[in-house]
Protein backbone atom coordinates (compact mmCIF):
# COMPACT_ATOMS: atom_id res chain seq x y z
CA UNK A 1 0.00 0.00 0.00
CA UNK A 2 2.99 2.13 0.75
CA UNK A 3 4.61 1.73 -2.40
CA UNK A 4 1.00 2.72 -4.14
CA UNK A 5 0.96 5.68 -2.70
CA UNK A 6 4.28 6.78 -3.44
CA UNK A 7 3.83 5.98 -7.28
CA UNK A 8 0.86 7.66 -7.08
CA UNK A 9 2.13 11.06 -5.59
CA UNK A 10 4.95 10.45 -8.33
CA UNK A 11 2.76 10.59 -10.82
CA UNK A 12 1.82 14.49 -10.81
CA UNK A 13 1.45 14.58 -14.70
CA UNK A 14 2.99 15.04 -18.07
CA UNK A 15 2.71 12.45 -20.29
CA UNK A 16 1.89 9.00 -18.39
CA UNK A 17 1.20 5.85 -19.90
CA UNK A 18 -1.64 4.31 -18.47
CA UNK A 19 0.10 0.27 -19.60
CA UNK A 20 -2.95 -2.35 -18.67
CA UNK A 21 0.24 -4.99 -17.81
CA UNK A 22 1.21 -2.56 -15.11
CA UNK A 23 -1.73 -2.01 -13.59
CA UNK A 24 -2.27 -2.26 -9.47
CA UNK A 25 -4.50 -3.82 -7.26
CA UNK A 26 -5.54 -2.07 -4.45
CA UNK A 27 -7.27 -2.83 -1.20
CA UNK A 28 -9.90 -0.06 -0.90
CA UNK A 29 -12.77 -1.28 -3.34
CA UNK A 30 -13.65 1.75 -6.09
CA UNK A 31 -16.21 3.90 -5.20
CA UNK A 32 -19.22 4.22 -7.27
CA UNK A 33 -19.83 8.17 -6.62
CA UNK A 34 -17.29 11.05 -5.33
CA UNK A 35 -16.75 14.84 -5.69
CA UNK A 36 -14.18 16.13 -8.02
CA UNK A 37 -11.40 18.13 -5.77
CA UNK A 38 -9.00 18.96 -8.71
CA UNK A 39 -8.79 18.92 -12.12
CA UNK A 40 -4.83 18.52 -13.72
CA UNK A 41 -5.47 17.75 -17.27
CA UNK A 42 -8.31 17.02 -19.11
CA UNK A 43 -8.21 12.94 -18.86
CA UNK A 44 -6.34 13.39 -14.73
CA UNK A 45 -8.79 14.46 -12.12
CA UNK A 46 -9.08 13.78 -7.78
CA UNK A 47 -11.66 12.85 -6.30
CA UNK A 48 -12.53 13.65 -2.28
CA UNK A 49 -11.53 10.27 -1.77
CA UNK A 50 -8.09 10.88 -2.62
CA UNK A 51 -7.95 8.80 -5.74
CA UNK A 52 -6.33 10.23 -8.54
CA UNK A 53 -8.05 8.94 -12.00
CA UNK A 54 -7.19 8.65 -15.25
CA UNK A 55 -10.45 8.70 -17.46
CA UNK A 56 -10.85 5.91 -19.38
CA UNK A 57 -11.81 5.63 -23.24
CA UNK A 58 -10.34 9.20 -24.42
CA UNK A 59 -6.80 11.04 -24.36
CA UNK A 60 -6.61 14.51 -24.13
CA UNK A 61 -3.67 16.87 -25.34
CA UNK A 62 -1.20 17.07 -22.63
CA UNK A 63 0.02 20.47 -20.39
CA UNK A 64 3.40 18.99 -20.19
CA UNK A 65 4.70 19.81 -22.49
CA UNK A 66 2.57 21.76 -23.70
CA UNK A 67 -0.05 20.41 -26.69
CA UNK A 68 -2.35 22.55 -28.97
CA UNK A 69 -5.70 22.46 -27.01
CA UNK A 70 -4.38 20.96 -23.83
CA UNK A 71 -5.53 24.06 -21.56
CA UNK A 72 -8.96 23.74 -23.17
CA UNK A 73 -9.66 19.65 -22.17
CA UNK A 74 -8.77 20.77 -18.90
CA UNK A 75 -10.94 24.09 -19.04
CA UNK A 76 -13.72 21.43 -20.12
CA UNK A 77 -12.98 19.06 -17.75
CA UNK A 78 -12.88 21.34 -14.91
CA UNK A 79 -16.24 23.68 -15.78
CA UNK A 80 -18.29 19.68 -16.06
CA UNK A 81 -16.99 18.55 -12.67
CA UNK A 82 -14.69 20.47 -10.39
CA UNK A 83 -16.64 20.35 -7.14
CA UNK A 84 -19.20 18.26 -8.57
CA UNK A 85 -20.32 14.86 -7.41
CA UNK A 86 -19.83 12.12 -10.07
CA UNK A 87 -20.09 8.88 -10.71
CA UNK A 88 -17.38 6.37 -11.46
CA UNK A 89 -17.43 3.91 -14.28
CA UNK A 90 -14.94 0.83 -13.49
CA UNK A 91 -13.70 -1.87 -12.02
CA UNK A 92 -11.15 -0.48 -9.94
CA UNK A 93 -8.00 -1.16 -11.42
CA UNK A 94 -5.31 1.31 -11.65
CA UNK A 95 -2.26 1.65 -13.66
CA UNK A 96 1.23 1.58 -12.43
CA UNK A 97 1.11 4.83 -11.02
CA UNK A 98 -1.84 4.03 -8.96
CA UNK A 99 -4.73 5.85 -10.33
CA UNK A 100 -8.12 4.97 -11.24
CA UNK A 101 -8.63 4.02 -14.35
CA UNK A 102 -12.49 4.61 -15.18
CA UNK A 103 -14.93 6.53 -16.81
CA UNK A 104 -17.25 9.52 -15.38
CA UNK A 105 -20.52 10.15 -15.47
CA UNK A 106 -21.95 13.99 -14.25
CA UNK A 107 -24.98 14.99 -14.51
CA UNK A 108 -26.06 11.65 -16.68
CA UNK A 109 -23.13 12.95 -19.14
CA UNK A 110 -20.37 11.10 -19.87
CA UNK A 111 -17.19 12.95 -19.40
CA UNK A 112 -15.30 11.17 -22.81
CA UNK A 113 -17.88 11.76 -24.87
CA UNK A 114 -17.95 15.52 -23.92
CA UNK A 115 -14.66 15.70 -24.37
CA UNK A 116 -15.06 14.17 -28.08
CA UNK A 117 -17.89 16.38 -29.09
CA UNK A 118 -15.88 19.04 -28.33
CA UNK A 119 -13.23 18.17 -30.27
CA UNK A 120 -10.81 17.90 -27.42
CA UNK A 121 -9.68 14.48 -27.51
CA UNK A 122 -9.83 11.16 -29.14
CA UNK A 123 -11.28 7.66 -28.36
CA UNK A 124 -8.23 5.80 -26.76
CA UNK A 125 -8.65 2.28 -25.56
CA UNK A 126 -6.06 0.10 -24.13
CA UNK A 127 -7.31 -3.54 -24.11
CA UNK A 128 -8.79 -6.20 -22.92
CA UNK A 129 -11.84 -3.61 -22.57
CA UNK A 130 -14.84 -5.00 -23.98
CA UNK A 131 -17.13 -1.75 -23.95
CA UNK A 132 -19.13 -0.79 -26.95
CA UNK A 133 -17.09 1.97 -28.26
CA UNK A 134 -20.21 2.76 -31.07
CA UNK A 135 -21.29 6.40 -29.02
CA UNK A 136 -17.72 7.56 -28.78
CA UNK A 137 -16.06 6.85 -32.06
CA UNK A 138 -19.47 8.67 -33.19
CA UNK A 139 -18.94 11.60 -30.88
CA UNK A 140 -15.26 11.38 -32.21
CA UNK A 141 -16.46 11.43 -35.95
CA UNK A 142 -18.85 14.40 -35.73
CA UNK A 143 -16.26 16.28 -34.00
CA UNK A 144 -13.27 15.23 -36.72
CA UNK A 145 -15.50 15.94 -40.22
CA UNK A 146 -16.32 19.68 -38.74
CA UNK A 147 -12.94 20.44 -38.14
CA UNK A 148 -12.81 20.79 -34.41
CA UNK A 149 -10.55 21.11 -31.98
CA UNK A 150 -8.08 18.65 -32.72
CA UNK A 151 -8.75 17.76 -35.69
CA UNK A 152 -7.98 21.13 -37.01
CA UNK A 153 -4.66 20.27 -35.99
CA UNK A 154 -1.91 19.26 -38.54
CA UNK A 155 -1.29 15.98 -36.46
CA UNK A 156 -4.67 14.61 -36.19
CA UNK A 157 -5.22 14.02 -39.64
CA UNK A 158 -3.72 10.75 -40.17
CA UNK A 159 -4.85 7.25 -39.12
CA UNK A 160 -2.31 6.74 -36.26
CA UNK A 161 -0.89 9.37 -33.64
CA UNK A 162 1.75 8.34 -31.78
CA UNK A 163 0.38 9.20 -28.00
CA UNK A 164 3.68 8.43 -25.93
CA UNK A 165 7.17 8.15 -26.40
CA UNK A 166 9.81 6.32 -24.10
CA UNK A 167 12.91 6.68 -26.03
CA UNK A 168 15.13 5.99 -22.47
CA UNK A 169 14.42 2.46 -21.08
CA UNK A 170 15.08 1.76 -17.27
CA UNK A 171 18.44 1.31 -16.62
CA UNK A 172 20.70 -0.03 -19.13
CA UNK A 173 19.13 0.52 -23.01
CA UNK A 174 21.82 -1.95 -24.00
CA UNK A 175 20.31 -4.55 -21.72
CA UNK A 176 16.63 -2.56 -21.52
CA UNK A 177 16.07 -2.49 -25.61
CA UNK A 178 12.32 -3.74 -25.25
CA UNK A 179 12.19 -0.70 -22.43
CA UNK A 180 12.06 1.68 -25.60
CA UNK A 181 8.85 1.74 -27.07
CA UNK A 182 5.94 3.96 -28.38
CA UNK A 183 2.40 3.77 -27.52
CA UNK A 184 0.45 4.33 -31.00
CA UNK A 185 -3.48 5.07 -31.55
CA UNK A 186 -5.54 4.20 -34.32
CA UNK A 187 -7.09 7.79 -34.64
CA UNK A 188 -9.65 7.08 -37.23
CA UNK A 189 -13.20 5.59 -37.83
CA UNK A 190 -11.96 1.99 -38.97
CA UNK A 191 -9.51 -0.32 -38.55
CA UNK A 192 -6.35 0.12 -40.49
CA UNK A 193 -3.70 -2.25 -41.60
CA UNK A 194 -0.05 -1.35 -40.33
CA UNK A 195 1.29 -3.41 -43.32
CA UNK A 196 3.66 -1.40 -45.74
CA UNK A 197 3.52 1.45 -42.49
CA UNK A 198 7.40 2.44 -41.50
CA UNK A 199 8.48 4.07 -38.79
CA UNK A 200 11.79 6.67 -38.85
CA UNK A 201 14.23 7.37 -36.34
CA UNK A 202 16.02 11.53 -36.94
CA UNK A 203 18.45 10.35 -38.83
CA UNK A 204 16.31 8.69 -41.10
CA UNK A 205 16.99 4.59 -40.23
CA UNK A 206 13.73 3.37 -40.42
CA UNK A 207 11.64 -0.27 -40.05
CA UNK A 208 8.67 -1.95 -41.55
CA UNK A 209 5.67 -2.26 -39.27
CA UNK A 210 4.50 -5.47 -39.68
CA UNK A 211 1.01 -6.16 -41.34
CA UNK A 212 -1.41 -6.17 -38.29
CA UNK A 213 -4.90 -4.98 -38.39
CA UNK A 214 -5.32 -2.41 -35.26
CA UNK A 215 -9.15 -1.56 -34.62
CA UNK A 216 -10.70 2.06 -34.35
CA UNK A 217 -9.46 3.42 -30.98
CA UNK A 218 -7.41 0.70 -29.99
CA UNK A 219 -3.66 1.15 -29.02
CA UNK A 220 -0.39 -0.71 -29.60
CA UNK A 221 2.95 -0.71 -28.09
CA UNK A 222 5.60 -0.65 -30.26
CA UNK A 223 9.13 -2.04 -29.04
CA UNK A 224 12.17 -1.71 -30.45
CA UNK A 225 13.80 -4.89 -29.68
CA UNK A 226 12.67 -8.34 -30.57
CA UNK A 227 10.17 -10.68 -29.17
CA UNK A 228 6.36 -12.48 -30.38
CA UNK A 229 4.48 -9.81 -31.93
CA UNK A 230 0.76 -10.08 -30.11
CA UNK A 231 -2.01 -9.72 -32.50
CA UNK A 232 -4.74 -10.30 -30.95
CA UNK A 233 -6.98 -7.39 -30.55
CA UNK A 234 -9.28 -8.39 -27.36
CA UNK A 235 -5.41 -7.94 -25.52
CA UNK A 236 -3.00 -4.97 -25.87
CA UNK A 237 -1.22 -5.46 -29.13
CA UNK A 238 2.51 -5.37 -28.20
CA UNK A 239 4.88 -5.25 -31.85
CA UNK A 240 8.68 -5.80 -31.79
CA UNK A 241 10.76 -3.77 -34.98
CA UNK A 242 13.79 -6.46 -34.18
CA UNK A 243 16.80 -4.40 -33.33
CA UNK A 244 19.31 -5.92 -31.30
CA UNK A 245 20.58 -2.66 -30.18
CA UNK A 246 18.37 0.82 -29.00
CA UNK A 247 16.92 2.76 -31.30
CA UNK A 248 15.96 6.01 -29.55
CA UNK A 249 18.91 8.77 -28.43
CA UNK A 250 17.56 9.11 -25.09
CA UNK A 251 18.76 12.98 -24.95
CA UNK A 252 17.11 14.02 -28.40
CA UNK A 253 15.44 11.92 -30.86
CA UNK A 254 12.15 11.99 -33.34
CA UNK A 255 9.44 9.13 -34.18
CA UNK A 256 7.96 9.43 -37.40
CA UNK A 257 5.49 7.15 -39.22
CA UNK A 258 4.77 7.00 -42.69
CA UNK A 259 2.07 5.32 -44.81
CA UNK A 260 2.26 2.91 -47.65
CA UNK A 261 2.55 5.67 -49.48
CA UNK A 262 5.48 7.70 -48.19
CA UNK A 263 3.11 10.32 -46.18
CA UNK A 264 3.91 10.99 -42.76
CA UNK A 265 1.11 9.85 -40.86
CA UNK A 266 2.87 11.34 -37.18
CA UNK A 267 5.95 12.63 -35.71
CA UNK A 268 6.20 12.99 -32.19
CA UNK A 269 9.73 14.29 -30.71
CA UNK A 270 11.96 13.51 -27.61
CA UNK A 271 14.07 16.08 -25.80
CA UNK A 272 15.39 15.98 -22.56
CA UNK A 273 16.84 19.57 -21.39
CA UNK A 274 20.00 19.77 -20.04
CA UNK A 275 21.50 22.40 -17.48
CA UNK A 276 23.60 25.14 -18.41
CA UNK A 277 27.21 24.17 -17.65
Amino acid sequence: MILLWALWAAAGGGDVDPDVASRLSDARPPPEYATVTSVYDGDTLTLDTRDKVRLKWVNTPELKPPEEYGPEARELTAALTLQKRVRLLGDGSRDGYGRMLAGVEVDGKNLSIALLEAGLGHVFVIPPDDSDLSALLAAQDKARQARRGIWSTERYQGTLHITSFHANADGDDRENVNGEYLRVCNISSTPVDLAGYRIAEISGRAWELPPVIIPPGNTFKLHSGAGVNQIVPTEQIALYLGSRDPIWNNGEDRATIYDRYGRVIDSRGHHVDRPNP
